[in-house]
């Protein structure tokens, strides 16, 4: 059955942590039902109704179990018409509703980096070399290793010899290290056809957002390169989406070589970038991806502003007592009261919307100021 683009949906948004997703949802007039790890105030008081998902992060199979859960209860109670798999459970497969994402064998493909590589490679996009690490030559450093699966660039390192690589462990990638800008393309596909939203810069390891190494950090939208690069990753990105037949929101991310795009990773699943793309464009990616499954693409919007969201890390162990919105409004990912980030974990993100690239990006840096100050306050 076809979405009547003027009828709310009853949807529900289950993952790790959904909360820009389940806004952009409730903000395009749907009513939402939201499942997380973290029950941010900010969520709980946007959706219609919310269920905090209780899971062992040491069993990560043990998230799969609990939104399975919340999932099959709303599919009995007949209480939605739609499901969002979020971030951790973007791979279930699951029967009984609509579900609004990439089938779990497209999503097992393109976040397989390797699988990735050796496809972008054969397809004649510019990549980097990639193998598993038992296939790494003797003296071919710097490389930069990652994990063939996961996102978020918490386990991403820079090797630079034979035996800092013997020590590491696990299904691990290793890629020619590659210098340059760090950005993204955000991508609406309907398994045929994609449009490109917007190029958006991403912060990687700011050391004053708590980032460290290559840790994705946030992004600036859109991104303040000259016109010819963003549209020349533009168009790679629909290519790359259209040939792998995705559906819905999609990024792909790219480094800026001096050489030119190079295509590096491709994000089957909606991006930490919503929320800077939405403040830039005023589009609705919610609405835009919920309408792409029935063949309705978006027109490329032109950026009205630039936006940023920061992600901001503990730089020690924190419980946070109070409400992080009274340092300032501009934040999102708001914590309970009670709630602990340890170390290196995610504490909440800032917003910010200006003119240009500079202003967005030091509105970010004294919001942050704020909440380090009403951190050690509280």
């Amino acid at each position: 059955m076809g979405v009547r683009a003027d009828r709310p949906q009853r949807v529900l948004v289950v993952g790790q942590s959904v909360r820009s997703i389940a806004l952009s949802a409730a903000r395009s007039g749907h009513i939402v039902f939201a499942a997380d790890c973290y029950s941010d105030l900010d969520l709980v008081e946007s959706v219609s109704g919310s269920a905090h998902l209780d899971w062992d992060p040491a069993a990560p199979e043990d998230l799969a179990f609990k939104a399975r859960a919340v999932i099959e209860a709303a599919i009995e109670a007949d209480s939605v018409d739609c499901l969002v798999l979020g971030p951790g459970v973007e791979g279930m497969k699951v029967g009984g509703v609509r579900v609004l994402n990439n089938p779990p064998e497209k999503v097992a493909e393109a976040s397989d980096k390797l699988w990735l590589a050796r496809w972008l490679e054969a397809e004649g996009f510019a990549t980097v070399p990639t193998v598993p690490i038992g296939e790494v030559r003797p003296g071919a450093f710097p490389l930069m290793v990652k994990p063939r699966r996961g996102a978020g660039g918490a386990e991403n390192r820079l090797v630079y010899t034979d035996e800092e690589l013997a020590l590491l462990e696990g299904e691990l990638i290793a890629q020619r290290f590659v210098r340059g800008t760090s950005a993204s393309v955000s991508v609406i596909a309907d398994g045929e056809r994609a449009v490109a939203i917007s190029a958006n810069e991403q912060l990687i390891g700011t050391e004053w957002l708590g980032g460290a190494g290559y840790r994705y950090c946030g992004n600036i939208t859109p991104l303040a390169l000259p016109r010819a690069a963003s549209a020349e990753m533009m168009r790679a990105a629909e290519e790359i989406a259209s040939r792998l037949q995705l559906v819905g929101s999609n990024g792909v991310d790219f480094i800026l070589a001096d050489s030119g795009p190079v295509v590096l990773e491709v994000n089957p699943r909606f991006q930490g970038s919503l929320d800077s793309v939405e403040i830039s464009t005023g589009l609705s990616l919610f609405q835009a991806h919920l309408l792409s499954f029935d063949g309705v693409l978006p027109k490329r919007p032109a950026p009205r502003r630039f936006g940023g969201r920061g992600v901001l890390y503990a730089e020690e162990d924190l419980r946070i007592d109070g409400d992080l919105r009274a340092a300032t409004t501009s934040i999102a990912d708001v914590p309970r009261p009670g709630s602990v980030a340890r170390r290196g974990e995610p504490v909440t993100s800032i917003i910010s919307s200006a003119r240009d690239r500079d202003g967005a990006l030091a509105l970010l840096r004294r919001r942050c100021s704020r909440i380090r100050r009403a951190l050690r306050g509280l």
